[in-house]
């Protein structure tokens, strides 16, 4: 029998689905409730509202989205560790073959959940870190004692046969322990990688902002190119000529947990009701959203010339703004700065 690396198994898949416009990966947001109150987090409430999905109601989703097609699934939150019935739904998608990532902060897990974790087999955890020292964690999370909980729970997974990788968003708060970080997962066998964008809340409120790297910073941030742990960039990148040029109603989704179906977590529209539809009927809703959505008299991106240079999503415009047409002065700074250095170190040295 033939075989074939992991990544050129999940690259074919990808090809497939995407010519069949089926969703590949969806991320599930468990619940609004959280043990921390990070100053970055785009979570509106921090708590489990009454009205979120019940495990027999995620269940039947699960369902629907093995139909559909779905291989990878995210359970995210909020904290997922804050449900009670977490391993059932774990468990429940495992059986249904999903390909799954939970996202947590690692401070509710203890040895007995790592043991469990490590029983149920091939969970992928994303593992947020928010500073390698007390002052700097709890400063972001606003919770004495955090930092200590988190590095138990980090260190009882580092233990098991779980895979683990390491996120850590990159904010104002945080951004001189880039370093440490790396350190701390390279000690601890993990791999690790790091998020620069902060967004506004999902409702909107753009208080998040506060803590986001000025362009300035972010430029320097993107150029130490040298460190595999830096995030590099693609300057002959061109964008997709669709107005909405992502992955969002092309071969992704996010579910929230009051069950509203949407372009993606960071990107809340159209807010299907899943408790009135289908995830087939929410999908083939989230694909006109994502067809029909066209620029409107804010959109000067065609004949900008910094086109190829700038991070800003649709989703960035429309969360802070209403407008997803609209140009962010955050990231048209930025864009600038790229390709100034850009243009400065592709010239042609001076005779």
């Amino acid at each position: 029998m033939r075989t074939i690396s992991k990544e050129t198994f999940y690259s074919r898949i990808s090809e497939k689905i995407a010519s069949g416009r089926i969703p590949e990966t969806v991320t599930l947001e468990v619940t609004y409730g959280c043990n921390l109150r990070c100053v970055h987090c785009y979570n509106p409430v921090h708590r489990p509202l009454p009205h979120e999905l019940k495990k027999e109601e995620i269940f039947g989703l699960l369902r629907q989205m093995k139909e559909l097609g779905v291989l990878s699934l995210t359970f995210s939150g909020g904290e997922p560790f804050c449900r009670a019935d977490i391993f059932d739904l774990l468990l429940e998608a495992k059986q249904l073959g999903f390909v799954l990532t939970l996202i947590t902060n690692a401070t509710l897990l203890t040895d007995q959940i790592a043991a469990e974790l490590e029983k149920i087999g091939h969970v992928f955890l994303d593992i947020s870190l928010y500073g390698t020292t007390r002052a700097t964690y709890e400063q972001v999370t606003g919770i004495p004692g955090s930092f200590e909980r988190f590095m138990k729970g980090l260190k009882s997974v580092s233990k098991r046969k779980i895979p683990v990788c390491i996120q850590m968003p990159v904010m104002t708060l945080n951004a001189g322990e880039i370093d440490n970080a790396q350190e701390l997962c390279r000690t601890l066998g993990l791999r690790f990688r790091t998020c620069v964008e902060i967004r506004p809340k999902s409702n909107g409120d753009t208080t998040p902002l506060n803590y986001r790297l000025s362009p300035d910073e972010k430029l320097a941030f993107y150029s130490q190119e040298t460190s595999g742990h830096y995030e590099s960039r693609d300057y002959s990148r061109l964008h997709d000529e669709r107005f909405l040029d992502c992955a969002c109603g092309q071969t992704q989704f996010a579910i929230t947990p009051a069950a509203e179906m949407n372009l993606c977590a960071a990107f809340p529209i159209p807010k299907f009701d899943l408790r009135k539809g289908t995830i087939r009927e929410g999908w083939k809703i989230l694909k006109q959203t994502a067809d029909q959505a066209k620029p409107n008299h804010s959109f000067h991106c065609t004949h900008c010339e910094v086109r190829s240079f700038c991070r800003q999503g649709r989703n960035d415009a429309y969360l802070e703004t209403g407008n997803m047409s609209k140009c962010l002065a955050h990231f048209r700074e930025l864009a600038l700065l790229e390709k100034a250095k850009y243009d400065a170190a592709t010239a042609p040295e001076l005779a």
